[in-house]
């Protein structure tokens, strides 16, 4: 009997493969119950999302998104979100600390002063014509930015420490005027100081302050 050509292309193996197989003869099988080794459709239904996501923000890009070592899509954070934050920040630290000096300012007019302060002209002296909040501006935004940092740490115990100090001298050692010219800004620097601490280095501060205070037989009322 003389053996059968073989095949010569794809389409005449196909056609040989149907012609010598009949459905009867396909294998059957159980599917696998087995967790899946790749992507779920939740997982890809959420990376779509993310995908979505940055289109109302921007069309997506290898600068708005990235592949995470486990083959997931991330959005890459925005610079500028975190340059508007710290902006943000140093506005609303400067602006407490100019109403807490002319608070301040106000309390010690209050105490030491003969008549009785009025606020527009106090507040015109105190902060528009003043150096002060220019002067407080560019130390927040010197400083806070880094305030988290161990030398900044130190640099904000010794401010808190030498402010609150020379404070409590002023207070019962100097003449009123001196008090009055002094007890806000020292008060301001003071307050910045002991905040932008940890809280268990401000306590420290505080009792290093109040120690020295009391060495010194001073009194804080």
């Amino acid at each position: 009997m003389a053996s059968q050509e073989a095949p010569r292309n794809r389409k005449e193996r196909r056609a040989q493969t149907k012609k010598g197989q009949s459905s009867n003869e396909i294998p059957f099988a159980r599917p696998s119950r087995e967790a899946p080794k790749g992507k779920t459709l939740l997982e890809i239904a959420e990376e779509r999302q993310i995908l979505q996501r940055s289109v109302h923000h921007g069309s997506p890009s290898v600068t708005t998104t990235q592949i995470n070592p486990d083959g997931s899509i991330s959005e890459i954070p925005d610079p500028s979100d975190s340059t508007s934050t710290t902006y943000a920040d140093i506005f609303l630290y400067t602006s407490s600390l100019i109403i807490l000096y002319f608070t301040l300012t106000l309390l010690v007019h209050h105490q030491y002063a003969t008549d009785r302060p009025s606020l527009l002209p106090l507040f015109t002296s105190s902060v528009l014509s003043s150096p002060a909040p220019w002067l407080i501006l560019v130390l927040v935004a010197t400083l806070h930015p880094r305030a988290s940092l161990p030398t900044m740490q130190v640099v904000f115990a010794t401010m808190a420490i030498m402010a609150g100090s020379w404070l409590v001298k002023a207070s019962n050692d100097e003449p009123y005027m001196a008090v009055m010219n002094k007890a806000p800004a020292l008060g301001t620097l003071w307050l910045w100081g002991v905040i932008e601490l940890r809280w268990e280095v401000a306590v420290g501060c505080l009792a290093v302050t109040g120690g020295w205070g009391w060495w010194k037989g001073y009194s804080i009322w």
